[in-house]
């Protein structure tokens, strides 16, 4: 069972990623207390003409000035349309990213991709293991997609052999826990490895949904402090 805290990530939706240095510093240490095992630092993309602050980008250099307490292991989110829309190749946008898992103060990256970007995320995803990382793949509004497709993308992704953890997303929050069981078990037909859910409490069933793809066998599921994040 794998808690993954993305407080700086998700919840930086709500102020630009612009967290108070001193506040980052008390958080790190707080989740290392608490015994969290999985920290996302924030997003990794390419650099904005509009202002957002150091946790939009989470940077090789800025990670270096960050004192990350032992406990964790830490990560960053990219957005696969990041890649997809660049255009030079994916490896070459890879590397503009990333330096290698030995070189960066991170030892996660998962991609965020809505449904029909899933094939497309093969060569990121390769890259990102030959540089060393572990990678989870996120799938985003998993609620609107019929069992037997959501089955077919599990089976894609589980024929790769590279994916660490296949996420499924609530990411319009209007699932249900009869819609946590439907999708679940589709994708449990088609992948073999790891399964994480995502919760958002836009109805009020955050808490009670994540126990139950808990119950179901997820075993890796996201949180925030106090619930911050892009969906209530």
């Amino acid at each position: 069972m794998q808690i993954l805290d993305c407080t700086l990530r998700d919840g930086g939706y709500y102020n630009g990623w612009d967290f108070d240095p001193l506040l980052v510093v008390d958080y790190l240490e707080a989740v290392a207390k608490a015994g969290v095992g999985y920290v996302e630092l924030g997003l990794r993309q390419f650099e904005s003409d509009r202002f957002l602050g150091a946790h939009a980008y989470t940077t090789h250099q800025y990670l270096n000035r960050l004192e990350l307490p032992e406990g964790p292991v830490y990560g960053v989110m990219i957005d696969a349309k990041t890649i997809l829309s660049c255009k030079e190749t994916p490896e070459k946008c890879v590397n503009r990213l990333f330096k290698d898992c030995a070189n960066e103060k991170i030892d996660l990256v998962r991609i965020a991709a809505h449904f029909k970007e899933v094939p497309d995320c093969l060569p990121i995803i390769s890259i990102l293991k030959h540089k060393g990382y572990l990678v989870g793949l996120n799938v985003m509004q998993a609620s609107l997609q019929k069992s037997d497709n959501l089955t077919d993308v599990a089976k894609l992704v589980d024929g790769w052999g590279i994916v660490d953890v296949l996420y499924f997303a609530d990411s319009l929050g209007s699932m249900r826990k009869i819609d946590v069981e439907r999708i679940y078990g589709a994708v449990k037909k088609g992948w073999s490895g790891d399964i994480g859910f995502h919760a958002h409490n836009n109805m009020g069933q955050g808490v009670e949904n994540v126990n139950f793809a808990i119950n179901l066998g997820c075993n890796w599921v996201d949180g925030t402090i106090t619930g911050m994040g892009r969906g209530a």
